[in-house]
């Protein structure tokens, strides 16, 4: 799909619309009249457009470009409803007027709505930085989504969420503006309700209030070390002044498989393999009573089912002046769409708000969750346990059950069903977190505040290899159990200083903060079982021990922190910021780093000479320039570490003993970030039509890489701070009201980022390369390069030529057979090898865009939720087995007697010439994603109008627009811990890190796409 098409599609589907007319009811005779009047600002100006409705009823009209309405009332006691974006809403009884002159005020939940920044809040209008705000109307639509990134995709202009897998519970990778970095996370900071959480995104959606995101240095230098990723923060629902509320909402789906595997019938696959065997001299594999039997063995319907999804969600909340509780209770249920896969999520949520007279008050956050998965592996390799792998690799020629109903074994290996079943692999989680504060308010202007929370996260992880498989029965048995726990304690107190001085307005906070994290890892293996009842559960069970390691890690943080917000004249306002974080986890000469950040803004529409203009209803001009930094990388990386070694010295027994395991470092410090954005935020028509646009460049430098050093260390690499890479781009958000009109309401919105990357330097390094299993077994192959000037994970391979024909000869590739893969001499040096590799394509979308549509007749809404992104690559490693194996483009295979095909003969490994990393697997990927629809009925009548009952629908990935011929443009199997990166001597945790940065886009193995279809139903009581 070409880009200027799918702009088409994107702009078309916003814009599209029509002039709105007012239509009024008929009214019942009697005291029934007209009435007419003016509706205007303070300032005596006329709106047009806004809404003059008769409560209780469906009549209503929009006043004209003068502000002017008419509409009839059946009596007296009628009420009339005004109401538009951006101003307070009245409501006025007729009584015996016929003529009305309505002035409506600014509505300050719009006009200076609170924004959550970091350690406090500001008012929307006076953000000098660049902030993305996402609202629960947004986040709770229905539909299935476990965690917040899922929730929030789409939803904010320059920020990319995608995921692994769509297995259930699967992982989310989020990246705001582009990778900054190459060895650590690029993941942004998560604070909920004032505490940073490494598990943030992973809390039950529908316990969110709001979420904001920081994306530029002046909205994230407060949290300094850990803000250049962007910074998540989510505040959470709490109780209000009032009538308590109790809210049910719940809803049950089903989740079909979007798309499957192109494969061959049992037949075919059986004559093809002979038809091979044929042209290598081999006796056929299948007997003519094989190809009569029938044998047709489906195994991706085998392995995959209609799987269900459900949530119940509870929620209470009230209070008075004094104390404020919410408590939410839910369980959240998914069952995978691959067989023997499912999650489970049960948490509670308690926030509590007390005030003591005037000046004191504490509150307390409490949040528990346990979950239960169970999991296959999807990451790309190709051992058996990886039965994505097998399905698709499989023969359909090949039965999956014996005629008793055990598994059919092939050659003597089992099949892949017996792969997804039979092994069990559980993973348990369990999360608390409980953040308290007390804020006492000494003056009018100044205030302290205190918080304090623990978090503690513990999983376990236990899997049973049974010996009714072949591997399992040969260790007759094998467990494993890892056990995992992650503590975190923070204290922090902070100032806040708030004060007006004339034309002169002053915020100013200063505070400090204390971290302290633990982590403990224990795992063991063992095998040799009599029997497989008790699993993972009885470890002494197995008479042979094959491994147990533990680990423990101790972080240490502690930092300070300013900032300060002027403004004068409520139109320049102005924001300085600084942080002083240290560290443990760097060296002694390095311990301590400063992270300052500048804005200033101009409200500019607020000047004479622009309202004079009567163009703009909102105008502010910002720009910003700061330093952030990331601390997340592996503890201890500038020391020297030891490992356990084993050493025979006699050639007969093995000692046990310990070795460095890398050079230390003591300069080692942060990576960081320094960014510059320029923005404008502007309105049209009192709201109607408000526009956010952003300019960024940021640059990090002080990259953590492996740099060789000389052998005689003892070591090919020390991790050492060099390189730097820069991301720029544009961003652009857009809401609308579209048509207001009588009971008729349509309003947009649309984003879209543009994310430029490229490595300024590594180090000295000329490049850095990754490799990716090989589908035929044997060594791996590379796959991406990186080197100056380039992106993250930038494919690297030969360039397609086609087939080598019949008589053909092609001097690049002397003595390769017809019918073999045939590839470009890139150089023209008159031969094929490495030097003839080019790069191929890049997985990092270029643009990444959403479009909302939110349509209200009475009692019915309709929202339509669409996203994509352009100008990125995806490696399909799926393809590339199925035209290699049983897939149906194999049929087209070159033979003898199909010269006119771009298919090899055998696969890509018949020759010693190129290899399956080439152009002809890399695809474009852009695509125009239906994410969502949700139409949704309130109950209008008798209890349930009183009760507020919502009954709604949702449908989700309806449909996709793309070129891709792939089974998901969305799929990224390194998007997860998996893979390895070919740096040298990094630590196992970084690594893992290193491959999602540098290897993305392999879309090969990954858990099956599907869609779901949802109905709900929401009670507030």
């Amino acid at each position: 799909m070409t880009p200027r098409l799918l702009f088409t599609l994107i702009f078309v589907s916003l814009f599209l619309s029509v002039p709105g007319y007012s239509q009024q009811a008929t009214v019942a005779s009697g005291d029934a009249r007209r009435v007419s009047g003016t509706v205007s600002d303070i300032k005596g100006g006329g709106i047009p457009g806004a809404n003059v409705s008769v409560v209780g009823t469906t009549t209503g009209v929009i006043t004209d470009a003068k502000g002017m309405f008419s509409v009839d009332v059946p009596n007296s006691q009628a009420v009339l409803r005004f109401s538009f974006i951006g101003y307070k809403t009245t409501e006025v009884t007729v009584g015996n007027k016929n003529q009305f002159s309505i002035t409506m005020e600014e509505d300050s939940r719009t006009l200076d709505q609170l924004v959550v920044v970091g350690y406090g809040t500001q008012k929307k209008k006076d953000l000098t930085g660049a902030v993305s705000s996402i609202g629960n109307e947004s986040l709770n639509l229905g539909g299935a989504t476990s965690n917040v990134a899922q929730a929030f995709q789409g939803r904010a202009a320059g920020v990319q969420v995608s995921q692994s897998n769509s297995a259930p519970g699967g992982s989310t990778v989020v990246r705001v503006r582009g990778g900054n970095s190459i060895s650590s996370t690029n993941e942004p900071l998560y604070v909920v309700d004032g505490f940073p959480s490494e598990t943030g995104k992973e809390i039950n959606p529908n316990d969110i209030d709001d979420i904001q995101i920081l994306k530029d240095a002046s909205a994230t230098a407060i949290y300094g070390a850990r803000g250049a990723n962007g910074v998540v923060i989510i505040t959470t629902k709490r109780g209000k002044t009032g009538k308590p509320t109790v809210t049910l909402d719940s809803y049950y789906g089903i989740q079909k498989v979007a798309s499957s595997y192109d494969k061959m019938t049992g037949l075919q696959a059986m004559q093809i393999t002979n038809a091979k065997n044929q042209e290598r001299g081999l006796p056929p594999t299948y007997t003519p009573t094989d190809l009569a039997s029938g044998t047709n063995t489906d195994w991706f319907k085998l392995a995959t089912r209609d799987a269900k999804v459900q949530s119940y969600s509870l929620t209470a909340s009230g209070g008075n002046e004094d104390t404020r509780v919410a408590l939410s209770l839910n369980y959240f249920s998914q069952d995978g769409a691959l067989k023997n896969t499912d999650y489970d999520r049960y948490s509670i949520r308690l926030n509590l708000d007390k005030q003591f007279g005037k000046r004191f008050k504490m509150g307390a956050n409490m949040y528990g969750a346990h979950t239960f998965s169970m999991y296959k592996n999807y990451d790309g390799n190709i051992q058996p346990s990886n039965v994505m792998y097998g399905i698709l690799s499989a023969s359909p020629a090949i039965a999956a059950y014996n005629a008793d109903g055990t598994y059919a074994r092939f050659q003597g290996r089992d099949n892949s069903i017996a792969w997804l079943l039979e092994p069990v692999n559980h993973l348990y989680g369990n999360k608390i977190n409980i953040n308290t504060f007390i804020e006492y308010q000494f003056t009018d202007a100044l205030s302290f505040k205190v918080n304090a929370g623990t978090e503690y996260n513990a999983s376990k992880e236990g899997t049973y290899l049974p010996r009714t498989l072949v591997d399992g029965e040969k260790v007759r048995g094998r467990a494993t159990v890892q056990e995992n726990t992650a503590a975190r304690n923070l204290v922090e107190g902070y100032f806040t200083y708030v004060k007006t001085f004339g034309a002169h307005f002053i915020n100013a906070v200063a505070g400090v903060s204390m971290q302290d994290d633990i982590v403990e890892n224990h795992f063991s293996a063992v095998q040799n079982f009599s029997t497989d009842a008790f699993l993972y559960n009885n470890l002494g069970a197995g008479t042979q021990r094959v491994l147990s390691t533990s680990s423990k890690t101790n972080t240490k943080i502690a930092s300070a922190y300013g900032r300060i917000n002027y403004a004068f004249k409520d139109k320049y306002l102005a924001t300085f910021t600084i942080r002083r974080d240290g560290s443990s986890r760097f060296g002694p000469n390095n311990r301590y780093g400063y992270f300052p950040s500048g804005s200033v803004a101009w409200r500019l529409g607020d000047e004479d000479f622009v309202k004079n203009l009567n163009v703009f209803s909102d105008l502010k001009l910002r720009a910003s320039y700061g330093v952030t930094g990331n601390d997340r990388i592996g503890d201890y990386a500038y020391m020297t570490t030891f490992s356990p070694v084993n050493v025979t010295l006699d050639g007969n027994n093995s000692y046990g003993g310990t070795a460095a395991s890398r050079l230390p470092n003591p300069d080692l410090k942060w990576e960081s970030t320094a960014q510059l954005d320029i923005g404008a935020d502007v309105a049209f028509g009192n709201g109607r039509i408000s526009a956010t646009f952003d300019y960024y460049r940021k640059k990090t430098k002080d990259l953590l890489l492996n740099i060789p050093v000389g052998d005689w260390w003892g070591f090919t690499t020390q991790i050492v701070n060099a390189g730097s890479i820069q991301n720029s781009g544009l961003e652009l958000s857009l809401n609308t009201q579209n048509i207001a009109k009588g009971s008729f309401r349509w309003k947009s919105s649309f984003n879209i980022g543009y994310n430029k990357q490229k490595v300024l330097n590594l180090g000295g390094r000329p490049y850095i390369i990754t490799q990716t299993a090989n589908p035929y077994g044997g060594r791996a192959i590379d796959f991406t390069k990186l080197e100056k000037g380039q992106e993250l994970s930038s494919f690297f391979g030969y360039k397609y030529a086609g087939v080598i024909k019949t008589g053909e000869t092609y001097t690049p590739q002397p003595g390769a057979p017809a019918g073999s893969p045939k590839y470009v001499d890139v150089n023209n040096d008159g031969k094929l090898d490495a030097n003839d590799r080019a790069y191929l394509g890049n997985a990092n979308p270029h643009y990444i865009y959403g479009i909302g549509n939110e349509f209200r007749y009475k009692n019915f809404d309709l929202n339509i939720f669409m996203q994509g992104a352009l100008g990125y690559s995806l490696f399909n490693g799926n393809g590339l087995v199925l035209e290699s194996g049983y897939g149906t483009a194999a049929l087209n295979r070159w033979t003898p007697d199909n010269q006119n095909t771009d298919i090899p003969r055998d696969g890509y490994a018949t020759t010693s010439y190129g290899s399956y990393i080439n152009d002809r697997f890399v695809e474009d990927a852009s695509f125009l994603r239906c994410k969502m629809i949700t139409l949704g009925y309130n109950l209008p009548i008798g209890t349930a109008k009183k009760l507020n009952v919502r009954v709604y629908g949702t449908i989700q990935n309806l449909f996709t627009i793309t070129n891709y011929t792939g089974t998901d443009p969305e799929s990224n199997t390194r998007a997860s811990n998996s893979g390895t990166a070919a740096i040298g001597g990094t630590p196992p945790s970084a690594v893992s890190t290193a491959a999602i940065n540098l290897a993305s886009g392999l879309d090969y193995t990954a858990f099956p796409s599907y869609r779901s279809y949802t109905l709900g139903l929401k009670i507030n009581f």
